[in-house]
């Protein structure tokens, strides 16, 4: 074995976010790490990495006893993590980002930057990488970020490769890619730890699944293992949906959108039409603009040219704040970034946004704050100390729901959701998916993207075709294909 844990425990105050957790990843293994929010998987990555130190239990690496106090420490014996929010410093370039923390080459008090960049290309060639050494990272894609990180990694001759969450972000197509270099530094002999909640990813690609649940190890299942054999471990006795349910009743058109295009010529020609009780799925690959569709009709990004009607009425010049007038509102994918103040309580991200509300005569109304917010809590199964609790305490699936609960707290009518499950468990999940429908069945009108084909698939009543910032053809998902789908989306240059 490379690594073994034997019953490693972490508290923090009266909470058991680890509890004898023993688990055995071999050499060039691929070994799956599953389990809701707040599971303990975080916790045990963070551990294995030295940014915890377990309170309980041992770590063994390579056959031998350690004790990790910091994250250099966890490095230099051939372990890296790379998170699901890349740790990239935007400014520098590729090189100086794999560089990051190394010694540079030098040529006697020079630095050496020819050597710098022919070892560098010596593994972008060997692990199949095909990046501009010289670009800012701020210019790389998704999966060209994680690809950089890779290459860092393996400049140090990484022996277990922990991955948390790299597909949240990808197209299945773009996710694939990074799969083929993850079999590449399989045959190399390192072992991979993945994190996951996109289960049929990990049945395809897992010599074992360890399952974690309460901070416990509950079972590490062998290869061929049911998806629904693993969410039975995840979950106390959850089935997941299975398909949308009756059809909807619509009303009249809530959101109508003619020939939109943005400032910065991202998007151009896009236009359709969502009904009150309706879902409308927007789909493309990746770069096709789908994103980038939601914020202008929101107004965080510039649109230069066509029409927004909302319930009847145009709108001609979006902005946030006029949209939640509107009756809009919207779900970032960067939740953290864009939609959260992580470090305020739950309760103040959950009413930023209506503050007004609870204003009189310049007093706030805290009362009333707090009553509505544990409404808002009770109803979206939100799981936290308590409304006053710091946002970035949180699991990521209970900050999606506060995200959520912030969007919701202006009772819009019109609900853009830009990946709305992206990193969350398979439970939470179904409850946004639950949400998204009950808010169609009450008359609203939803949009939401998702870069999972069969999410879209499951949810959508119609699927908006999104392709190099245009919109193409509109499926009524009756018996729609996958296959169908992507066929649209593989669009010649024009």
């Amino acid at each position: 074995m490379i690594l073994m844990t034997k019953g490693v425990t972490k508290r923090f105050g009266s909470t058991n976010a680890l509890e004898d957790v023993s688990i055995n990843i071999r050499p060039g293994e691929f070994h799956a790490l599953v389990g809701e929010n707040g599971a303990g998987k975080s916790t045990f990555i963070k551990i294995l990495s030295g940014v915890y130190e377990a309170d309980a239990g041992e770590i063994v690496w390579q056959g031998k006893p350690v004790a990790f106090s910091n994250p250099r420490q966890s490095r230099e014996l051939g372990i890296t993590v790379i998170h699901q929010d890349r740790h990239l410093i935007p400014s520098f370039t590729v090189m100086e980002n794999v560089y990051l923390g190394m010694e540079y080459e030098t040529l006697g008090l020079r630095i050496n930057w020819k050597k710098m960049h022919d070892r560098v290309n010596r593994l972008m060639d060997e692990l199949d990488i095909h990046i501009p050494q010289d670009i800012p990272a701020q210019f790389l894609s998704p999966p060209q970020m994680t690809q950089t990180e890779i290459i860092r990694a393996m400049m140090t001759e990484a022996r277990l490769l922990i991955l948390d969450e790299p597909t949240a972000a990808l197209t299945n197509q773009e996710a694939a890619q990074l799969f083929d270099i993850i079999k590449k530094l399989q045959t190399r002999g390192t072992a991979v730890l993945y994190v996951s909640h996109r289960l049929e990813e990990i049945i395809a690609l897992s010599d074992r699944i360890s399952v974690l649940k309460n901070g416990r190890l509950m079972k590490t299942l062998e290869r061929g293992v049911s998806k629904a054999e693993i969410i039975s471990n995840m979950t106390d006795n959850f089935s997941a949906e299975t398909g949308k349910g009756a059809h909807p009743v619509l009303g009249d058109f809530l959101l109508e959108v003619e020939d939109l295009s943005s400032a910065d010529g991202t998007i151009g020609k896009v236009e359709f039409k969502v009904r009150s009780g309706e879902i409308l799925g927007l789909f493309g690959l990746g770069g096709s603009g789908r994103t980038e569709i939601l914020e202008c009709i929101y107004g965080s990004r510039l649109k230069v040219g066509g029409n927004i009607r909302v319930g009847g009425t145009t709108y001609s010049n979006p902005s946030p704040y006029r949209s939640i007038q509107r009756g809009m509102a919207m779900v970032c994918e960067d939740r953290r970034g864009k939609a959260l103040i992580t470090n305020l309580s739950v309760k103040e991200n959950i009413v930023v946004s209506v503050l007004d509300l609870y204003s009189r005569f310049g007093l706030v109304n805290d009362r009333a704050q707090e009553r509505d917010t544990q409404e808002k809590m009770k109803s979206l199964s939100i799981k936290a100390v308590g409304c006053n609790q710091p946002v970035k305490e949180l699991s990521g699936g209970n900050q999606q729901k506060v995200s959520f609960a912030k969007a919701l707290m202006p009772s819009p009518q019109v609900i853009l959701c830009d990946e709305p499950t992206q990193g969350v468990d398979v439970k939470t999940r179904h409850e946004i998916h639950s949400l998204l429908r009950n808010m169609a069945d009450q008359g609203k009108a939803v949009i939401f993207v998702s870069s999972d084909i069969q999410e879209t698939l499951e949810l959508a009543d119609r699927v908006q075709i999104i392709a190099r910032g245009k919109s193409r053809e509109c499926f009524e998902n009756k018996q729609l294909s996958a296959e169908q789908v992507l066929s649209c989306c593989y669009v010649e240059q024009e």
